[in-house]
Order: C-alpha cells, then sequence, then structure tokens
C-alpha cells in the first residue's frame, strides 16, 4: 500500500501540488475562526441550584430549603456527591455527577426534583438551576457617579449586550428601585386593618389581564382589562377596601426609592456600579475586548455629566501575555529547528522539511475547528510540542533518500527507495506517539480536563505529518532533492559525526553488560531521587492581580468595612508606584472567593482587588511587598480575618489545603474545627488559615409561647408572619416602570431601626380585632448565629482553608503532615468525624489516582504495536527501554531547575513514553535489515547504530530545541508549562543518548541469550 502511495505522490506533481494547495487553504480559513482564551471553557460534571430566601439566618436556609431540596435529589441518577451551602439569605446546593454524565438531561431532571419540592418557603424566591463551567469573564466597567440611575445602567448594559460575542452583562452594586407603603401602626389599628389587607388591595388593584376576543362586523378583536401601576401616587390612591373612602395613602408613606445594594463597589476610590462582560460560547474575549474599546466613546456619549464610564478590569491581559510568550517561544524554537535541519540536511532538504511544519499545523487547526476547540495556552502548548515532532517523520524519510542520493541514484529512485525502507517504521513511530498522547485525554480532575486539550492538539499534528509524509513529501523530494549529493557538506557532516561515535559505541559491543549494569544503578538512584521531589498541580504566575478577602468583627457597619479596605489599599501604595496600578477595585458587603468559588455575604465583609502594570522592578520587588502585607494584616487588631490570593498560573484548584471535617454532632465539629487549625498554625510555610463557619450576624431570636398566643387566638405562624412583615416587609406585588420591574412592598415605618424594647412592643391583630404585644406572647433573646453551613451528603460539614508558601512546603506534603497530625493526634477525641481533603491537594490527587493508569495503558499500546511489527516478545521490549532512560533524563533535569514533580511534568513524561521509543524503534529496525541482509549479530548492531546516527540526532535536536526556549523561559516563562517543556526536552535529550549507546549493547545481550546464530533477528 506505501508503494503504491509513493509511487502516486512521485509519479503526479500535479497531484501534491493541489493537495498542498487544498490543504494551506482549509487550515488558514480555520484558523481564522479559532477564538482565542486562556484556558478552555469546560464542564465540570455540576449543576448548581440557588434558592434565595431574604431574611432568613443560616439555620433557617438549612432547614427550611437546603434539606428538602437535598431529599428530593436522592431520586436523580448518576449523582457523585453534592455539597449544600445555607448562609444568610441564600441556599446552594451544588450537585457533581459521574463523568460522562449528560449535563443537559441531568440538569433537567435536577430542574424537576427541585419543582417537585412541596416544603419551600412562600416568602423564597424561584429556585435557579445552572450548570457550572470554568469560564472567566471578559472584562468589566465602571459607572460612577449615580447608583441610583437605573435607566442609564440599562440603557449601557443593553448596549454592551449588542457587542459581537457579548452574551451577559452583569450589574453588581447598582440600588434597586422600590415603592415602599410605609404603615402609620396606630392608624392602622384604629382603623382595624391588617398589613396583609393593604398587600391584597395593592395586588387587587393591579389587574391587567386578557379576557379573550369578540367578532364584531367580520372582525375578530381582543379584550383585555388594564389597570396598570405607574407611580408611588397610583398606590396611594388605591382603596384600602372595595367600597371604602379610605386610601391607602391615608393609613401610609406611600413613596419611590432607591434602596442600596447589600453589596457596594468602589472604584479607584468613587462609588461605581460594575458591569461585567461574559461572552458567547466560542466567541473571541481578546476581539470583543477590542470592539468595547471602540465603542466605549459612543456608549459615553449618552451617559449624563454627572456620572462616568470607564473600563476597570481587563480579564485577557494575562491572555495576551501567557499567549505571546508562547508565541514568542515557539517562533524562537522554530528558529532554531531550521538551522539544525539547515546544519544536519542542507539546505534545500531544510526547506523540504520545514514545508511539512506548515502542513501539519494547518491539518490541526483544520481539524481543532471541527471539534470546537480554541487557541489557548494549552493547545497553543501542544502546538509547541509538536514543532519538534512534526518535522521528525519528514527528516527520518529525507534522511534516508539523502542517503540513497549519496549511493549515486537518481532523485526519483532514490525517493521511492529511500522513503519505501523507513515509511513503515515511521508510521509505527507516529502510531506509538498518538499511542503516547491518548491516555493523557483521560486524566480526571479539574486540572485534567483542562489538559485534555494538549493531547488532541498533538495528535491532530501528527495526522497532518504523517499525511505530508506519505502524499506531499515524496513527490517534492523527487522534484526539488539537492542532485550533488555523493560528497556533499551534509554527508561529510555525517562521517565526522560517526568517527566521533563508533569508539563509544565499540566501547558499549564489546562490554554489554557493564554498559547494562551501570545504566542500571543510573536509574535505581533516579527512583531514590524521584521519591524524594515534592509534588504540586499549580504554580506562581505573573503578578498582573493581588486579591485580599477580608472580614472585620460581626455586627460593625459596611462604613468601617470600606475604611479597612482603604487602609490595605494604603498598605500596597506603600510599595507601589501608583502608575503602576491600573485599577483598585473595593467590594463590600460580599466576597466571592476565586480559588474555592465559595461566596459569603454579610456586612462586615470586604474585598479589594488590584491590577498592576508588571514592570522587571515591580516584579522584583512583589514577594517583598506580599510578605509586608500578609504579617501587617495579620497584626491588624480591626480584621478579624483575611486571605491573600496571589495568582496561579493555571486553572483555578482551590486553597492550597482544604480540609474538610463532617459529622452530626455540631460541638464536636467546632472543636475539632479548632484542633485543625491550629495544627495548620504550627506547620511552617502555612498562611492565611480560615475557616467556612464563623459567628454571623446578631439576631433577635422570638420564641413564641404557644400556649400564650392561643389564648389570644393566634397561632405561631400569625405570629412569625406579622414579625416578618413587620422588619422586612411584606411584597405585595412587582410591577414594570420604565421596562424595570419594581417591587411594592407594604411594611411597618421605623420598624427595621426597632431596639429589642421596641419590638417586643410589636402589636399583632387577633381574631376579635384586638391587639396583642408581641413580647406577650413571645420571648425575644438575642444571640448570635453562624454565617453559613455547609453539608456534604446530608452531613453538617467545617470546612478550614490554608494557603501555604510553596517554596517552604508544598500543599501535599502540608495535606499529608495534617493527616498524619490527625491520625495521630486529633482522630482519637472525635471518634465519629471524619477528615477529607480538598483544593489543590484533592485536586492532583484526583488527576494522579488516573495518570498511573494513563502510564500503563500507553505503554501497553505502544508494546503492542511493536510486537505487531516486529513479531517479538523481546525485540519491543529492547526498544521501550527507551522510557526509562526518558524519565531518568526529565527527573535530573527537574532536579537541576529547581521544579518540583508538577502533574504537568508528569504529562510531560507521559507523553516522552511515545516520542523516545521513535529513535530505538528505527535503529532496531535497520539493525534487523543489516543481519537479514548477512551481517553478524556484532557487524549488524554496529552499522544499524551508526546509519541511524544523523537522523537520530536530527530528531532529537529538533524536538529538544522546539521546546527549549519556553524550558528555560528564553521568550518568557511560564511556570506552569516550563516543566513539562524541561521534562520532555531533558528526558529525550538523555534517552537519545542511551539509546545511542545502551540499546546497542541490550540488543547484543537480549539476542545473544535468545542464540543469535540465525541470522534472521525474529526467528
Amino acid at each position: 500500500m506505501f508503494d503504491r502511495l509513493i509511487r502516486l505522490s512521485v509519479g503526479n506533481s500535479v497531484f501534491v501540488h493541489l493537495l498542498f494547495i487544498l490543504v494551506v487553504a482549509a487550515g488558514l480559513m480555520a484558523a481564522s475562526n479559532l477564538p482565542r482564551e486562556e484556558f478552555p471553557e469546560i464542564s465540570l460534571d455540576r449543576i448548581a441550584v440557588v434558592v434565595p430566601y431574604p431574611g432568613a439566618t443560616a439555620a433557617d436556609v438549612e432547614e427550611l430549603i437546603v434539606r428538602p431540596i437535598e431529599d428530593a435529589l436522592s431520586d436523580v441518577a448518576d449523582i457523585e456527591e453534592y455539597k449544600s451551602t445555607a448562609r444568610e439569605g441564600t441556599g446552594t446546593v451544588i450537585v457533581t455527577f459521574v463523568d460522562g454524565t449528560d449535563l443537559a438531561a441531568a440538569r433537567s431532571e435536577v430542574e424537576k426534583a427541585v419543582t417537585s419540592v412541596q416544603r419551600l418557603p412562600e416568602e423564597s424566591e424561584t429556585p435557579v438551576v445552572t450548570e457550572l463551567k470554568l469560564e472567566l469573564p471578559v472584562a468589566s466597567l465602571a459607572l460612577t457617579g449615580d447608583p441610583g440611575a437605573t435607566l442609564v445602567i440599562d440603557r449601557v448594559a443593553d448596549e454592551l449586550r449588542h457587542i459581537d460575542g457579548v452574551a451577559t452583562v452583569l450589574i453588581s452594586g447598582a440600588s434597586e428601585r422600590k415603592i415602599v407603603v410605609d404603615i402609620d401602626e396606630r392608624k392602622l389599628r384604629v382603623l382595624g386593618l391588617s398589613p396583609g389587607q393593604l398587600a391584597v388591595a395593592i395586588r387587587s388593584a393591579h389587574a391587567s389581564l386578557p379576557a379573550g376576543s369578540v367578532e364584531t362586523a367580520g372582525q375578530d378583536i381582543f379584550v383585555k382589562t388594564e389597570k396598570r401601576l405607574q407611580s408611588a401616587a397610583d398606590v396611594a390612591r388605591i382603596p384600602v377596601a372595595p367600597g371604602n373612602s379610605l386610601r391607602i395613602g391615608d393609613v401610609a408613606d406611600v413613596r419611590e426609592i432607591t434602596e442600596p445594594n447589600d453589596t457596594r463597589f468602589w472604584v479607584d476610590g468613587v462609588r461605581a456600579v460594575k458591569l461585567t462582560i461574559g461572552r458567547e460560547k466560542n466567541a473571541d474575549p481578546i476581539t470583543i475586548r477590542e470592539a468595547l474599546e471602540r465603542e466605549l466613546p459612543e456608549i459615553r456619549a449618552f451617559v449624563p455629566g454627572n456620572m462616568k464610564l470607564r473600563s476597570a478590569e481587563d480579564f485577557t491581559q494575562s491572555i495576551r501575555d501567557r499567549l505571546d510568550t508562547l508565541l514568542l517561544n515557539a517562533a524562537t524554537g522554530g528558529a532554531l529547528v531550521i538551522i539544525v535541519l539547515m546544519v544536519m540536511s542542507g539546505f534545500r532538504q531544510a526547506m523540504l522539511a520545514l514545508v511539512g511544519m506548515p502542513v501539519s499545523y494547518l491539518v490541526a487547526t483544520f481539524l481543532m475547528d471541527q471539534t470546537n476547540m480554541t487557541i489557548n495556552v494549552v493547545s497553543t502548548f501542544g502546538l509547541l510540542i509538536a514543532t519538534g515532532i512534526i518535522v521528525d517523520d519528514a527528516i527520518v524519510v529525507i534522511e534516508n533518500v539523502q542517503r540513497h542520493l549519496e549511493m549515486g541514484k537518481s532523485r526519483t529512485q532514490a525517493t521511492i527507495d529511500g522513503t519505501n525502507e523507513v515509511l513503515l517504521p515511521v508510521s509505527v513511530a507516529v502510531l506509538t506517539t498518538v499511542l503516547a498522547f491518548v491516555p493523557l485525554t483521560m486524566v480526571g480532575g479539574t486540572m485534567g480536563r483542562v489538559m485534555q486539550i494538549l493531547p488532541t492538539a498533538v495528535i491532530f499534528c501528527l495526522i497532518g505529518s504523517m499525511l505530508e509524509a506519505v502524499l506531499i513529501l515524496p513527490g517534492h523530494l523527487s522534484e526539488f532533492a539537492s542532485k550533488s549529493a555523493v560528497d556533499s557538506r551534509t554527508a561529510r557532516l555525517g562521517r565526522r559525526m560517526q568517527a566521533v561515535y563508533r569508539p563509544a559505541l565499540n566501547a558499549c559491543i564489546r562490554h554489554p553488560f557493564v554498559t547494562i549494569l551501570v545504566t542500571m544503578l543510573a536509574l535505581g538512584a533516579t527512583g531514590v531521587r524521584a521519591s524524594q521531589m515534592p509534588a504540586q498541580i499549580g504554580a506562581p504566575g505573573k503578578p498582573f492581580e493581588l486579591e485580599v478577602l477580608y472580614e472585620v468583627s460581626p455586627g460593625l457597619t459596611r462604613e468601617f468595612t470600606r475604611s479597612q479596605g482603604e487602609e490595605i489599599d494604603a498598605i500596597i501604595r506603600e510599595h507601589v508606584d501608583p502608575d503602576l496600578i491600573s485599577v483598585t477595585s473595593l467590594r463590600v458587603g460580599s466576597t466571592l472567593d476565586p480559588e474555592t468559588s465559595v461566596s459569603a455575604t454579610g456586612a462586615n465583609l470586604g474585598q479589594i482587588r488590584w491590577q498592576f502594570e508588571v514592570t522587571p522592578e515591580f516584579a522584583a520587588h512583589y514577594p517583598t511587598m506580599v510578605r509586608d502585607l500578609r504579617y501587617r494584616l495579620a497584626i491588624d487588631p480591626d480584621l478579624a480575618r483575611t486571605s491573600v490570593k496571589e495568582v496561579q498560573a493555571g486553572p483555578p484548584t482551590g486553597a492550597a489545603v482544604t480540609a474538610r471535617i463532617r459529622g452530626r454532632d455540631t460541638g464536636e465539629l467546632d472543636s475539632a474545627m479548632a484542633d485543625v487549625k491550629a495544627a495548620l498554625y504550627a506547620m511552617d510555610g502555612i498562611t492565611d488559615v480560615s475557616d467556612n463557619y464563623g459567628a454571623g450576624k446578631e439576631t433577635f431570636k422570638v420564641l413564641i409561647d404557644q400556649d400564650r398566643a392561643a389564648l389570644y387566638g393566634l397561632t405561631e405562624l400569625d405570629v412569625a408572619q406579622t414579625v416578618r412583615t413587620a422588619l422586612d416587609g411584606l411584597l405585595a406585588t412587582q410591577v414594570s416602570i420604565d421596562e424595570e420591574p419594581v417591587e411594592i412592598v407594604v411594611r411597618y415605618a421605623h420598624a427595621r431601626t426597632a431596639s429589642r424594647r421596641a419590638l417586643g412592643d410589636l402589636l399583632i391583630s387577633t381574631v376579635s380585632g384586638g391587639v396583642v404585644r408581641l413580647d406577650q406572647v413571645a420571648t425575644l433573646t438575642r444571640v448570635r448565629d453562624v454565617a453559613k453551613i455547609i453539608r456534604e451528603d446530608g452531613l453538617r460539614t467545617v470546612v478550614i482553608y490554608a494557603d501555604a508558601d510553596r517554596k517552604v512546603l508544598p500543599p501535599t506534603v502540608a495535606a499529608e503532615q495534617l493527616r498524619a497530625a490527625w491520625d495521630e493526634q486529633i482522630a482519637e477525641r472525635y471518634p465519629e468525624l471524619r477528615l477529607s481533603f480538598g483544593g489543590e491537594a484533592d485536586e492532583l490527587a484526583d488527576s494522579l489516582k488516573d495518570l498511573p493508569y494513563a502510564f500503563a495503558l500507553a505503554f501497553a499500546g505502544i508494546y503492542i504495536v511493536l510486537a505487531l511489527q516486529f513479531r517479538s516478545y523481546l525485540q519491543p521490549a529492547i526498544i521501550m527501554s527507551a522510557v526509562p532512560f526518558g524519565l531518568m533524563g526529565a527527573i535530573w533535569g527537574l532536579t537541576a531547575s529547581g521544579y518540583p514533580l508538577s502533574l504537568m511534568s508528569m504529562f510531560g513524561m507521559v507523553a516522552l513514553t511515545g516520542i523516545v521509543v521513535n529513535d530505538s524503534l528505527v535503529m532496531v529496525d535497520f539493525i534487523n535489515m543489516r543481519r537479514r541482509e548477512g551481517a553478524s549479530l556484532a557487524d549488524g548492531v554496529r552499522q544499524g547504530a551508526l546509519q541511524r546516527l544523523r537522523p537520530i540526532v536530527s530528531t532529537t535536536l529538533t524536538t529538544c530545541l522546539g521546546l527549549l526556549p519556553l524550558a528555560i523561559g528564553l521568550g518568557g516563562q511560564d511556570l506552569v508549562l516550563a516543566p513539562m517543556a524541561l521534562a520532555i526536552t531533558a528526558g529525550l535529550g538523555i534517552a537519545t543518548l542511551l539509546v545511542l549507546l545502551v540499546v546497542p549493547a541490550l540488543y547484543l545481550v537480549v539476542e545473544g541469550l535468545r542464540g543469535a546464530s540465525s541470522r534472521d533477528p525474529s526467528a
């Protein structure tokens, strides 16, 4: 089959050129369609159910919202686990499904289950069910001046939504329009009315309903009743009851207000409304950002003079920087590859090999476009890895054709003979490389899901390189290969290389057992070193931004919380030139942890974020600034808790250590949490220890006396509803004013500012028309409830978070030490509690549990393919001896560079499995050829190794030099991808050296032991 394809390529130049043009055109069109992003948007196999319950404590939300939903979810199939969070005013249940679940169908099942819940309180809002994905916004804008200018805010948001690629505009910090009906309690009591009656009157007055249609004179005419409430004056004119001349305005103060949002923002010290822009699926965030900059002047034109619209956060900054770093390193690596090819193969052959690079890339981009992939850090790195690999096929073919040209053959004959000789081993080499990368698509965890894109991009490139080597390259060689190859510069270079290599090769052939023994000792030392290396999943990123989450004592106001944020900002400005701070964004009233995705609400919570212009001087001073910030936050008596969040160069993996303690006894959970935090504080390198529990707001707990309430004809529900109406108000209805939803709320005037004594004086109407004070039927106590309750699989859970200085204490080591402290010192005191881990340590464990299987699968697949080609059990083992050689090189390369054993470097080692066998595969194939031609065992080994020297060195240099700039940061450093590049570069370099020296010795020993007198190596 190969011979016919080669002859088709050699004999039909028109076909070759048209195929080349078709591939280039299709690839360029596909490349123009690929969006750019930092990391691919992936599904996390999670569905979130969020139910707002305004005014409720965390304990109420747990009892009335979370537990009923958990019970309903018990019948949904394929649930792996569910985690619930009850916090003040909101209940959240996050359901994780098993891998491979159809998330669309799963979401539908969850929606059905939640809808079936009958016990949710009437005051709670409609549950929202969404699928959780790993996605980042494009940018945010700040609208300063008047947070209550809802019409302006809405118009700006509408204009932003019209920009191509924009899917969502999230408005945060805007005041809400409301019509409030503040009741005069005395008037209402004299008239014998209740707040509920006023709410019913308002609801009844808002009557816009379709009534059907009538036929008149051959026409079908719609009929509807219409009564719309368009202002506070409309509400004030509503009768308190049908036929009653008394109006609502007579017993209440009716007015329209803008009520400040619980969450408030300040951008560069100015109160602002934040508009966060999200993109459509497969839209390019960088293009959206550029379009946003172009549209901003027009949008600003209709913003009133007392307001300003400005850019706030730019989330594409890191995308541009990381892609630029990769592209610069790729360009540098590509230039080195070109130099190697020109030196090793000559100008013409180098140019022919380079033709294969765009063909491979363009085939890959075409396949990426067809499979909805994007240009991101991971896929670009996959293309960069392929830079050296994709020319390997062309190099092997070109080098062998060159050898035949050096024999004096014509270009056509040398092309046919040389290509036929190596195309089978080349095809097997491509297949083994593909088999090495395929298992990486099966690694679990968030990082594993993100990294699945990398092997896919490499495989697409390999498909393109194989297409080029079989159908395009032979035709180009027959037309353009050098004619004067007999005594060319490259031929002389090959002979000089063999002269240098021959003495070492002869020494290994003469002493094969010594060679193998020394190699085994080196492998043993490598194993010891690998066991001592710390493991981690993430790495510090370029300090474009810094974030601090902080908490002051519960009960303090938002104004105090804001002042603390300003003091934290002042610390940063002591260290940084103000011109290097692009924007400072302060959030008060809630926080959203960027690592754990845990949100919290409360007037005592704040979050401040800086974006920086990174200069070399700033980057050098940055660690000192962060150390000083952490120290000063730790000693500040006004701050109850703080957490400093630095940029991580990878997908979010959570806090360095996340420890979960589960059980039923809340007292034991509290005590165990304190013990675990103490154990963490005792470790060197641990910073920012916090928990999810904490004290919530002070609460007036109303304990209703059922017997005393019954004396007045009241139920516990009657009392509770009256208290809720008095404090939080009673939602009468929601109307649309200026195309904006506006709530009409009935409430007691001044009740929200009542003291405990005033609250006790609250009057409750009885069924007999009388009234009774609240303190006559209930006791009021002042307590402090927990702010948040987390449940996992139905059990209460407390979560302890801690960050770590990874140079001092890697997260996995911290988790191991904490596990040991729990087992040895803590667990015996709490036999009913269970400790588990999340965050970075858990993410690493999730990914690592699949990596050994991925490695074993790659190893087994490669062995089977080699066995199929060589029809032998032992020769594939000889070829695959290159795998441990490669792992040895990777380990010592990482050690020399000071890198830990990161997940990315381990991915590189698995990928290395397929790359390193290519050199030994072709060498063993050539040794077998020489033996079949009549050479003795030793001569066959010597001749095969010498003949493959130049292509082995060429392919190794192209792959290593293609990745070397990224591995050493020549064009800018990426601490996530650099370890993988270094693992492949160092592993392949060391493996090649050992393949050239050890594989010949190993071949001699194995073949000698099994009886090498036969000239047929597969006998």
